[in-house]
């Protein structure tokens, strides 16, 4: 018998909408809400021993924390595999079934995963480490992926290693693996570009990450002053980087006042930003963020220039973190009235 527990929110839990999104994680033994679904296609003696539902804001706003209390309540059970969801393309869902999987994989030592839309904040954040069945965006889905999810659950309690994404319907983690093929990979190439000039169906061995469109903002008129701030992502802070701004994997931004200086003098500023030779730049910061230009062009009367500059570290950043990150940015900036950026990138 393989003894699962499965995470829900308190809205697939039956316990509530958004009135109870605060609620504090709970157990029930046995299947509840959308368990209940789930419980039809498990095999044999399979079945659901408990269930723990957590509150969306409560577990958004929680962090660490309210993870911990989950996977407390979620060791009980004592469980052989844990299912989280299915959230479809839900953020704030998604994101807890996948901390919460990531949790039960590292502390436990118990295989979990849950089910994601390949867009949601979720599977950005967690594909690397949690096994994430590929769903609909909605609910709509929710036959076809508890019908796919309860064998994997099983397969995984059962120590049985996944075979490739496309095989399994899973989202990739990224990793490569070398096999062999009887056609050599040009011919594969030259085979795959002929299909697609006829118009023929063709799958593509390195499929590219989807992003949502960014849409362009109307053009300044030409020959009006406008207001600018200078952004930047390559880490450049002053020397010593006082604040400690990483050199990867950044969830913060910072500020520095930049209303008296023409231009970034070498030894007085530095690019912190752990994935580049960063040697260029630190002899001339102006080189990522271009603070000698525009000053030139704001004493021409063309421009006004913001006060400050504003600077993270890309490098490594999730999606999740830089999108949270360019919002914040952004609505700083427009509440200081400002008109248009220039982002020195890597």
């Amino acid at each position: 018998m393989v003894r699962i527990v499965h995470y829900l929110n308190q809205f697939f839990g039956g316990l509530g909408g958004e009135d109870q999104a605060g609620m504090a994680p709970v157990s029930e033994p046995g299947p509840v809400g959308t368990g209940r679904g789930l419980t039809r296609f498990l095999g044999g003696d399979d079945r659901i021993v408990g269930t723990v539902v957590g509150g969306d804001n409560y577990m958004a706003q929680g962090g660490n924390g309210a993870v911990e209390e989950v996977v407390g309540l979620i060791s009980r059970f004592d469980p052989d595999v844990v299912v989280a969801g299915p959230a479809f393309g839900s953020g704030r869902y998604g994101l807890a079934c996948g901390a919460v999987c990531a949790a039960v994989i590292e502390q436990l030592g118990v295989p979990a995963l849950t089910g994601l839309h390949p867009d949601s904040p979720g599977a950005a954040e967690y594909r690397a480490w949690v096994p994430i069945l590929a769903t609909a965006e909605t609910a709509a889905g929710m036959g076809a992926a508890l019908e796919r999810l309860a064998p994997l659950a099983s397969r995984l309690a059962r120590g049985e290693a996944l075979g490739s994404a496309a095989e399994e319907g899973t989202l990739t983690k990224g990793l490569r693996r070398n096999t062999f093929e009887d056609v050599r990979g040009s011919t594969r190439a030259i085979d795959m570009l002929l299909a697609k000039m006829r118009g023929e169906s063709f799958t593509t061995e390195w499929p590219l990450p989807s992003y949502e469109p960014a849409e362009a903002s109307e053009p300044i008129s030409s020959g009006a002053s406008f207001r600018l701030a200078l952004v930047t992502e390559a880490g450049i802070v002053p020397a010593g980087n006082p604040d400690r701004l990483p050199s990867g994997w950044a969830t913060d931004w910072m500020t520095y006042p930049i209303q008296d200086r023409d231009g970034f003098a070498e030894g007085e500023f530095e690019s912190v930003h752990g994935g580049i030779d960063t040697s260029f730049a630190n002899q001339d910061p102006d080189r990522q963020v271009p603070l000698d230009a525009a000053r030139s062009i704001e004493q021409e009367g063309r421009l006004s220039l913001h006060p400050d500059l504003l600077s993270t570290t890309g490098n490594m950043g999730t999606l999740r973190d830089m999108t949270r990150i360019g919002a914040e940015m952004g609505r700083a900036l427009i509440a200081d009235g400002v008109q248009a950026v220039i982002v020195g990138s890597t």
